[in-house]
This record gives C-alpha cells, sequence and structure tokens, in this order.
C-alpha cells in the first residue's frame, strides 16, 4: 500500500524518483533531494514522488518519509523490467507545474539543484534542466570488478568524505559520467536528473512503455532529447557547479560484464527506430545556471579544455557549433 507524509498542497516543483532493488542508494538519493541537505528552499516549495517497483530489497517506508514532510512513496508490482510504467505513474502523481525526474534512484544530488530547477523554471517555465552526471569511485563503474569496488568500498568512501555535512564534496570523490563526458560545454547524450515543465512532459507523451528493455533501455536517451528538441524549450540551463552522483548498485548499465556491449545493441536499434537512424546528443548551447564552488572546479577546467579543441576543430571546418539552436527560431532571432 502507498504511504506518505503530508505534502504540499500546490509546490511549484515536483521531483519523481526512480527505484527498484536499491534501498539504501535510494535512500541516500531522497536525503540529498530533502531540505535536510538542499540550501534555500523549504518543503513547501517542492514535493519528492518516489516510485517503487517491489523487489526483495524494497524502501522501508518509515525510513523514507521520516526524512521529510514533503515525500510521497508508492509501491508498486511491475511485471516488465522497465522502469516505463513507474515514472508514467509517478508523473499522475505530481502536483507541481514543473517536473524532475531521475529515472536511477541511485543518484545523489548537491546542495542547490532544488534552488536553481526553481530558479530556471521561473525564467522560462518550458525550459529543460539538465543536472551533470557522475559516478562515484575512481574509475567508471561498469569496470568495477576490475578495481575491487563495491557497494562496500563505496559506503567506506562516502564516509571518509562526511557528504551530509557537506554534498559538494561528493566531487571529490567522483569521476565524470559516460553521458556527458567531455563536460558541459558539449553535447549530452543522455541525463539523469533533468527538469523540465509538466506540459512538455504531456507533449513527449511522457515514458513511451515500448522502451521494455531491463532499465528502460534508451528511454532515457529518447526522453531527454525529445524534451531538448521541443519548440517550447527555448532555454537549455545546464548546472555546472551541481551534480548527480551515481551510487554502485550492479544496475544494468554500470555493472562489469563480459556482454556488456552487446547488451546494448538491441536497445540500441529500438532508439534509432524512433529518429530515423539518427540519434545523436542535444546540439544545443546551455546556459550555465548557479555558482561553481571549489570542489566542482576541476571538472569545469576539464570542460573548458575540451571545449576549445571542439572550438577549433568545428571552427576550422565551418561547422555550426550548436546545431540544434538553428531549429529554434525563437531562441536565435532573440539572442543572435
Amino acid at each position: 500500500m502507498p504511504a506518505s507524509n503530508p505534502a504540499p498542497e500546490s509546490p511549484r516543483l515536483s521531483v519523481v524518483v526512480i527505484v527498484y532493488d536499491m534501498p539504501e542508494q535510494a535512500l541516500n538519493t531522497v536525503y540529498s533531494l530533502s531540505t535536510r541537505h538542499q540550501r534555500n528552499v523549504s518543503a513547501e516549495d517542492y514535493e519528492i514522488i518516489v516510485v517503487e517497483n517491489r523487489s526483495d530489497h524494497t524502501i522501508d517506508p518509515q525510513r523514507l518519509t521520516s526524512i521529510g514532510d514533503n515525500i510521497h512513496y508508492l509501491c508498486r508490482d511491475e511485471n516488465g523490467v522497465s522502469p516505463a510504467p513507474a515514472i508514467n505513474a509517478g508523473l499522475k502523481l505530481c502536483k507541481g507545474s514543473f517536473i524532475g525526474l531521475l529515472i536511477d534512484g541511485a543518484r545523489m544530488v548537491t546542495p542547490r539543484v532544488i534552488e536553481y530547477a526553481l530558479q530556471a523554471s521561473s525564467i522560462d517555465p518550458d525550459c529543460l534542466l539538465a543536472v551533470p552526471g557522475y559516478n562515484l569511485g575512481p574509475e567508471l563503474q561498469h569496470f568495477s570488478k576490475t578495481h575491487n569496488y563495491n557497494e562496500e568500498t563505496e559506503k567506506h568512501l562516502m564516509q571518509t568524505i562526511n557528504w551530509q555535512k557537506n554534498g559538494y564534496r561528493l566531487f571529490d570523490i567522483a569521476n565524470i559520467s559516460e553521458a556527458n563526458p567531455r563536460g558541459v560545454f558539449q553535447p549530452f547524450m543522455e541525463n539523469n536528473c533533468m527538469f523540465s515543465s509538466a506540459e512538455n512532459f504531456n507533449r513527449i507523451g511522457g515514458a513511451d512503455e515500448a522502451f521494455h528493455f531491463p532499465g528502460g533501455g534508451g528511454l532515457n536517451l529518447h526522453m531527454f532529447r525529445s524534451l531538448g528538441v521541443l519548440e517550447n524549450t527555448e532555454y537549455f540551463f545546464v548546472t555546472p557547479g551541481e551534480g548527480s552522483f551515481h551510487q554502485y548498485h550492479g544496475g544494468v548499465s554500470t555493472s562489469e560484464r563480459e556482454d556488456r556491449e552487446e547488451s546494448f545493441l538491441s536497445p540500441r536499434d529500438q532508439l534509432e527506430s524512433y529518429w530515423n537512424g539518427q540519434f545523436k546528443g542535444l546540439e544545443r548551447e546551455p546556459f550555465l545556471l548557479g555558482a561553481v564552488g571549489s570542489h566542482a572546479q576541476a571538472f569545469l577546467h576539464y570542460a573548458s579544455t575540451r571545449a576549445i579543441k571542439r572550438f577549433n576543430r568545428k571552427s576550422k571546418r565551418h561547422e555550426p557549433f550548436w546545431p540544434s539552436d538553428l531549429h529554434h527560431r525563437r531562441y536565435t532571432e532573440h539572442f543572435l
């Protein structure tokens, strides 16, 4: 049965977190989203909706809802292996006109994500905001066996930084995600902590439940790009000083396995079928939003270095820097 604490009657923002078989990681994620961790916001500003597909290891509802009074929890039975139906169930519960989506409930966030999401929605209610992705640990998590990295070593690593006291120290124990491997100044292939209007989520039809592969396959990539190319999405914001940090839990795309690349083939074919065989990252120039503290500056320096190389390459070839922006007339007429 669903369990919930009282939530704000009319929150400006709803954040949907999808969970399956990762109770401890999900609790960390929800804590990082809560007012215990987020700065310059109140519980009345937003609600957190946790949708969990039942497994042998589900969240303790009392532990979850004790984190904050703006948390809703729905545990549901799911016969399939895709998060798509759970996403749609969560979207239906949203009261906010602006929605954040974390398809993977193992993603912790830094302390001003909610504040900047609210700021972005005030600038443009139909904007798209992407929080850059990182992985906890010294290396990409699909090399976990090679580097003897597991949930216990990660737990110890997190204890060394006391992240609940200063969430920005997560940058100190992280590596950059494959979703945005060249940093914030280059196209994002996908995003696992995205925000846009409830109307925009409706315009793309929510989560397409035809994406039936484990973990959703290409669903995350499809939803992110679909939101980004909408005509209504005039502004694309990125938060260079904030991050979403993936915790290790043996997930589909982050486990070290011999058939890893082969397992991506069918989901990739399905994704390409939606984009006429021409799926690519979102080639829109980002508006950078928010402060960049000392812990994130090394990643910003890395992104700047990669951006210079891209700029020189594009200039030499006389190629447009952000091709997808050419389809947004309101954007180009206003800023060029």
